[in-house]
């Protein structure tokens, strides 16, 4: 599983089961976790201290779309802030998107 440091939990996790889908396994004021099925995947939440530079400078987490162009309209519809989507090589296209928390996540292009 993936542990993403957070300002404001309850502000997190409106943002993952509302814009992404997440479900929640369990949730706390001090810890949190949350699965997506179609995706298999775990994610915990942890608050940080107030100007701590752990949100936003964490793991970057990426995530396998088949349908990568609607992954990515479905994020923009939800009014979540993307970059643009690019390649590096002969890599598959590939994305980052931001949660509440100013924490980065990318989608890859499954081929």
């Amino acid at each position: 599983h993936v542990m993403m440091y957070v300002n404001d939990m309850s502000r997190a996790l409106a943002f993952y089961k509302g814009k992404l889908g997440f479900v929640v396994n369990f949730e706390t004021p001090h810890y949190s976790s949350l699965r997506h099925e179609g995706m298999k995947c775990r994610l915990d939440l942890h608050p940080t201290e107030a100007d701590s530079k752990d949100v936003g400078f964490g793991p970057l987490p990426y995530f396998a779309a088949k349908d990568f162009d609607g992954a990515l309209a479905k994020l923009q519809k939800a009014g979540v802030k993307t970059g643009t989507p690019r390649r590096e090589g002969d890599s598959p296209r590939f994305v980052t998107f931001w949660d509440s928390e100013g924490n980065a996540l990318g989608i890859e292009e499954a081929r």
